[in-house]
């Protein structure tokens, strides 16, 4: 096999619009200009796609968004840390803005209040809606 898949970069942001994006090359991208969250950026209308788990540290907003397809029960998406201070594996998200985004393929993982707050969304076959 001689193929070699390549990817568009989506670059610093601060703002993606209508986009396909696929998180683990988002975060590489970020690691790759020595970040180690992905930290102030507003997606808007957006298709972010897994497979991933993405930690919200603080001050994100998902605004009338799919959050993912729950099968009819959110806590299909929620993954509980166990660690007292640190997820390792997962995508931290620091004061990100999403507005009317589709998460795909993406698990999500955090603070205690923000996983009930997730998990009380009304889970449609197609996925949960955040407000």
């Amino acid at each position: 096999m001689s193929e070699t898949l390549t990817f568009q970069a989506f670059g610093p942001g601060p703002h993606y619009s209508n986009l396909d994006i696929w998180l683990p090359l988002l975060f590489h991208e970020a690691v790759l200009r020595g970040e180690s969250v992905i930290e102030g950026k507003t997606f808007t209308n957006c298709r972010l796609q897994g497979p991933a788990v993405v930690v919200p540290i603080s001050g994100c907003q998902f605004d009338a968004c799919s959050m993912g397809n729950a099968e009819g029960d959110m806590g299909n998406l929620l993954f509980q840390p166990l660690g007292p201070t640190r997820v390792t594996g997962a995508i931290p998200l620091r004061d990100c803005a999403f507005h009317r985004c589709d998460f795909v393929g993406v698990a999500y993982t955090g603070a205690p209040d923000f996983l009930a707050q997730l998990r009380a969304l009304p889970s449609a076959p197609g996925g949960g809606a955040a407000s």
